[in-house]
Formats: structure tokens, sequence, C-alpha cells
């Protein structure tokens, strides 16, 4: 119908024929997919989140929190710093977990489970319903 054609069957012994202007078509995505069409293709795509898929985006939001607090802080791009975090345990998992990603965005030399020394910059952010504690200080 889509296509503009006329599609014909049979029904009880008896043909039938219906054109596209007689037949309203309509498409509903299955639950858990995202479904878009355009120019005569059809692309489905899953919507659930994996664990994993759900623990590297909040990596990713560390991350650009880490390097907000570096400029707020005044940090030149170069400088190396090093993070302490408190929080819930799965930001603190996810620290952990994302630790090697993590320090490679922001140049932090290390990520401490840790209260931060009084001379860090701190700042509490609510991270996905949590609540999380970071504190960076530049490195030497």
């Amino acid at each position: 119908f889509k296509a503009g054609e006329t599609v014909a069957f049979t029904v009880d012994d008896t043909q039938v024929s219906l054109a596209p202007e007689e037949v309203d078509v309509w498409t509903r995505p299955k639950e858990g997919y995202a479904v878009a069409e355009e120019a005569g293709y059809v692309v489905a795509v899953a919507t659930e989140l994996s664990d994993a898929l759900v623990a590297e985006g909040l990596a990713r939001e560390l991350v650009r929190r880490i390097q907000t607090m570096r400029k707020d802080a005044g940090f030149a791009i170069q400088d190396t710093i090093t993070v302490w975090y408190q929080g819930d345990e799965a930001l603190a998992s996810v620290m952990a977990g994302w630790a090697d990603y993590i320090k490679g965005e922001t140049l932090a030399t290390s990520l401490m489970p840790a209260p931060p020394p009084q001379s860090a910059y701190l700042e509490t952010h609510q991270v996905d319903g949590a609540t999380l504690t970071l504190a960076i200080a530049r490195n030497g």
C-alpha cells in the first residue's frame, strides 16, 4: 500500500482487491523500540538501556562535570589533577570501573574514594538522582 500498489487476495473463494486509497496503514513500534521511516526505508532501534550503557553514560557525565570544575577552578588545560569523590555506591562503582577513561579525559593522575584535603576545589552534584561530592586539586 505504501508503494501505491493495489493488493489482491482471496477470502472465502472470492477475489478481493484493495487500493491504497481504500486502506489506512498505521505502524506502531514494538515496545522497547523507536521506529522512523523516510523515503521508503524503515529503521527500528532498541531503546532499552543495558547496565553497561547506563554506566558509560554516567562516566561521560562525570567527565563533563570534572572538566567544568577544572575550568571553574581556573586550571590550565595541561594541568594534571587528583580527583577525590564520595557518594552513592553506584556512582562510586562507575568511578572505579571507568577510572582509566575518566583519568584520560580529565588529565587526572588518580581518583581517590576519600575525603579531599581542605585546599581542594570541591562541589556537590546531583547525578542520576544520587548525591556525589567531587573535589579536584592541581598536581605539583
